[in-house]
This record gives C-alpha cells, sequence and structure tokens, in this order.
C-alpha cells in the first residue's frame, strides 16, 4: 500500500527532527467562505440522497369583464433536484511514526477537515460558471460598472435579495481600487469614506463586508475561466440561486489495521451542491 504516512515522509513532525510543535507551518487551505451563498437543506433522517425544491410558476391576473366567469389560472410547479454523495480522503499513519510524532493523531484529522472545508468551497464556487448571464469581461479588471451591469440584470429579472457575491481575491482588488469611479462613494459626503471604504479590507473567514448592496466574500479557489486568463467569480440571490444538501456533515473514523502496524484515519461527508433557478445568479468574468 504507497502512500502511507511514515518517518521518512513526516520526519518535520518527528522528536527527531528537534522541532517544536509551535513551529508546524500548516497548508494553506481555502475556508468554506462560499458556506453563504446557498440555501441549506439537511435530509440526515430521511430515506434518501436527493432533495427536491419545488419552484412555483409565475402568475399572472388580467381583466375581468362583468358578469363573465373568471377563466381558469395554471398553477404548474417545477423543480431543481440535488443529489448527494461521498466526499472524503484517508489518512494512514504507522506505528513507528505515532511513536516519533510529536502531535497526536488529531492533528492530522484537523488537516483532512480544513482540506474537506476547501472541498466545499471549490464544489460551490464551481457552479458559477453554469449561470446563463454574466458581467464583466474577459481578461479586463472588474470595475464597479460591472457591478452594477450585473445588478441590473439580477433586478431586470425581478430577482429578491439579498445578494452575496464571491470573488478571487485578485477580482476584490480591482473592485477595490474602482469604488467611487462611478457611483464616487468617496466624493459626495454622506457616509465617512473611511466606513466605506474599510468595508472591502476583508477578515481572516473571507467576509469583505458589504458594498453596492452585495455582501462579498472572497477565496483564491475562485476557478479560473478562458483557458486561464479569466476568474469566474459569482453574484446570487442567497436563498434562489444555489442549494446545498447534506446527508452527513464531516466526521472523523480510526480504524485500526493490525498487519499493516499503522491507524487509518477516514475523514468523511456526503453533500450535493447544485443550481436552483439559473435566473437568480450570475458569473463574474473578470482577467486573472
Amino acid at each position: 500500500m504507497a502512500n502511507e504516512i511514515t518517518t521518512t515522509s513526516a520526519d518535520d513532525l518527528s522528536i527527531a527532527a528537534e522541532l517544536l510543535a509551535a513551529d508546524i507551518l500548516e497548508a494553506f487551505y481555502g475556508l468554506n467562505t462560499a458556506g453563504g451563498m446557498v440555501r441549506y437543506a439537511n435530509i440526515a433522517g430521511a430515506p434518501t440522497k436527493a432533495k427536491d425544491f419545488p419552484i412555483t410558476p409565475v402568475l399572472s391576473a388580467s381583466s375581468l369583464a362583468e358578469g363573465a366567469d373568471m377563466p381558469n389560472t395554471a398553477f404548474t410547479t417545477t423543480k431543481a433536484t440535488i443529489t448527494a454523495g461521498e466526499v472524503g480522503l484517508l489518512l494512514t499513519l504507522t506505528d513507528l511514526l505515532s511513536a516519533s510524532d510529536i502531535v497526536e493523531d488529531g492533528f492530522y484529522a484537523s488537516q483532512g477537515g480544513r482540506a474537506l472545508a476547501s472541498k466545499v468551497t471549490t464544489d460551490i464556487a464551481s457552479l458559477g460558471s453554469g449561470f446563463g448571464s454574466q458581467c464583466g469581461a474577459t481578461t479586463v479588471a472588474l470595475s464597479e460598472a460591472n457591478v452594477l451591469a450585473g445588478l441590473v440584470i439580477l433586478k431586470s429579472a425581478g430577482v429578491p435579495g439579498p445578494y452575496k457575491g464571491l470573488l478571487h481575491p485578485k477580482q476584490w482588488q480591482d473592485l477595490a481600487a474602482s469604488i467611487g469611479s462611478t457611483l464616487t462613494t468617496f466624493g459626495r459626503g454622506g457616509s465617512d469614506p473611511r466606513d466605506v471604504g474599510n468595508d472591502l479590507v476583508g477578515r481572516v473567514d473571507g467576509a469583505l463586508g458589504r458594498a453596492l448592496g452585495i455582501d462579498w466574500y472572497e477565496t483564491h479557489l475562485v476557478p479560473t475561466a478562458t483557458a486561464g486568463a479569466d476568474r469566474l467569480g459569482m453574484i446570487v440571490s442567497q436563498p434562489n440561486a444555489l442549494g446545498f444538501v447534506s446527508k452527513w456533515e464531516a466526521r472523523v473514523e480510526f480504524q485500526r489495521d493490525a498487519s499493516l502496524r499503522a491507524r487509518e484515519i477516514a475523514i468523511t461527508a456526503c453533500y450535493g451542491v447544485g443550481e436552483l433557478r439559473d435566473v437568480a445568479g450570475l458569473g463574474v468574468l473578470t482577467g486573472a
């Protein structure tokens, strides 16, 4: 069996390396900053692995003539179905490593859990390419005008808020540099310009604050597009555009493999992501 974590592959985490645990530099994973972009549904107790999201039709009222019977109005629903599937990873720690390590099994488990959260973010971020509408343009920096054009698309379709936006750090940089170029937020009084500007500074959890009526989030896991020339973020109506179905949350299981003289750490989750209503979101295409 290949890829076990042994004293050779993990020697820097052993006593022989004479390192302190505080000196360990963890890998960089993407936080699940995209969690707020979706409508969440839990099917843990249901005898199914799929979840239907019923969609009501748009009804129209019409003028009536006195004394005339009203015509029937059809009410035909549609639905979006999201199916959950398993995602996970397996770490195998040899006994010799465990006897020489300066970290506990929980350290490896936590690293695997972070990798799983990164996978969730990647899956949600990839849905931006499925929308039929976009704002921005290939190889061009994201601007305030691009975002306003995107809002016009959503509002013209009658899409309600709240609006959420997910950007790559480069897209965020371009947008922050452009703020004020169209709506001149910094030059016409009102709120303190410093307060407005600080809304886009960002926090360690990936939240960027609110600007132009949108709650913004960033992650380096926003996918590329146009053969790597662009990044494709998104703006969505949070309860209407995307769905997340969970069969079970991230869980960690430990198992002994006596013949291998090792312990296995299995980290799994079962979930699915998908588009609910195409008109309720759009891609944000800008230069990478």
